[in-house]
């Protein structure tokens, strides 16, 4: 296409813009709130909180960020993935930290104040997307609901502070579903396909977990574009989602192969889920695992928090690890899991089920933060859930097909968390696709309850007009 063109079509949709968003006023309004959430995330980037979570048994993911903070800080510095204190570097995603150290690179240091301002930016941008998503669902006002709720979601803002993972992958899941959504628009290339399926690759760049939801969003785009536009729109569709995906992880995954000496896609670290996941005893979390395996190995009845916190998880897995000796660590970790799986499943299945279900409502009892521990925010937390559930009824009712979107990426991480480690913190890339679908079940009840209230005026009215009558 001509430039001229290009610069043509670009004006016509520029002074389109406000008529295509409900007018000049929503716009304005989502400028606000963009701001706001931009606002909020910068100066918790700037200003840390330097102990978050200083109440709870560990800093709020304070290990996390401590160790995605020296791994970008040694890929700047260094070049090499890991600091030479690191047992196994490649068991923290690379997503985060090839971030930062790309952000070092730009600027000439390492410089973290704008490293997290950088994510605090995407933080502002999500919160567009957010807009841009409830808007595609059930128009403006429902997108600038939705886009109010992201900006100022705690968990959000609690993320900015530190080196996290989370929120970025928070931009980058809900971009990758707003692309699927604008890639399946009617008249649109197939080339589109490209963009979701290079969203979903970095997201599990960043969040490994994501790495199955390839194949599954890959069948739906599959399933949509074949029905739409025929078998083979369909194949296409799905050949340039998986290939810019595998396109994203290839680098990395090659890396893996020549340092590791073996195929690993994102990262190492799966058998030390794995155990955790499936040791009964300490209910597969982490914490309390951690807690078992005090008592298991120093023969100690009672373990106070203070030594939980003490504690290096790493020292108690290399000696569970030691059943194996001639496995590497994680290769051995794995095979105990799946040991742990068997003897579990076989000698106690009711328990091994109650502990999975718990796990799966482990992560969304509550939002993750500090500040969601409250009990004014777990409310809000519920509340937001409670409408989520009925806006993604709606959307069903309605035979809406984002709702398989949706409704696979939540339902795959709440069972994948079930079945693996499940904390709140599995949450966090979600709750921009949750806030959409609440803003979506905010705006039915509301026009619901309405149009009964008037009914029921309406009613009164005509009542009291024939007893006037009579």
């Amino acid at each position: 296409m001509p430039l001229g063109s290009i610069a043509t079509r670009a004006r016509q949709r520029a002074r389109t813009l406000p008529e295509r968003h409900g007018g000049p006023v929503i716009l304005a309004a989502l400028a606000l709130i963009v701001a706001l959430g931009f606002g909020l995330r910068l100066e918790a980037a700037l200003s840390p909180d330097v102990d978050p979570g200083a109440a709870t048994i560990v800093a709020y993911q304070g290990n996390d960020s401590k160790s995605y903070a020296e791994i970008a800080a040694s890929l700047y510095e260094t070049g090499r993935y890991g600091t030479p204190e690191m047992r196994n570097p490649t068991d923290w995603s690379p997503g985060a930290p090839i971030l930062y150290a790309g952000i070092y690179y730009v600027t000439g240091g390492v410089n973290e104040e704008l490293a997290r301002a950088v994510v605090a930016f995407l933080g502002g941008l999500m919160v567009l997307i957010v807009y841009l998503l409830g808007r595609r669902l059930a128009g403006p006002a429902v997108g600038l609901v939705a886009a109010l709720m992201a900006a100022i979601y705690p968990a959000f803002i609690d993320n900015a502070e530190q080196f996290l993972s989370e929120p970025i992958a928070a931009f980058t899941l809900s971009a990758a579903v707003l692309g699927i959504l604008w890639a399946a628009d009617p008249g649109r290339s197939t080339w589109a396909w490209l963009v979701p399926g290079a969203l979903l690759g970095a997201t599990a760049l960043t969040r490994p977990e994501y790495l199955m939801f390839a194949g599954i969003l890959g069948v739906v785009a599959l399933v949509k574009m074949a029905r739409d536009r025929g078998v083979r729109v369909g194949v296409a569709s799905l050949a340039l989602f998986a290939g810019a995906f595998v396109l994203v992880l290839a680098p990395w995954t090659v890396r893996n192969f020549v340092v590791l000496d073996k195929f690993v896609p994102v990262t190492t670290g799966g058998g030390k889920a794995l155990f955790v996941a499936t040791y009964l005893p300490g209910d597969g979390r982490q914490l309390r695992v951690k807690r078992e395996l005090i008592r298991r190995f120093e023969g100690k009845r009672d373990v106070t928090d203070r030594e939980v916190a003490d504690t290096q998880m790493k020292d108690l897995l290399d000696k569970v690890a030691r059943k194996y000796p001639d496995l590497e660590r994680d290769a051995a970790l794995a095979r105990i899991g799946r040991e742990n799986f068997r003897k579990y499943v076989r000698e106690d299945p009711v328990a091994y089920a109650e502990m999975v279900v718990t796990k799966m409502w482990n992560v969304w009892r509550r939002g993750s933060g500090p500040t969601m521990r409250a009990s004014g925010w777990i409310a809000f937390h519920y509340a937001i859930l409670a409408l989520a559930v009925v806006g993604l009824a709606v959307l069903a009712w309605r035979r809406r097909w984002e709702v398989l979107v949706i409704g696979l990426l939540i339902l795959g991480i709440t069972v994948l968390g079930g079945l693996l480690l499940a904390v709140p913190r599995r949450n966090v890339p979600l709750m921009p696709l949750v806030l959409t679908l609440a803003a979506c079940g905010m705006a039915w009840l509301s026009l619901t309850v309405g149009a009964w209230l008037a009914e029921r005026r309406a009613r009164g009215r005509t009542v009291r007009g024939r007893v006037r009558e009579a």
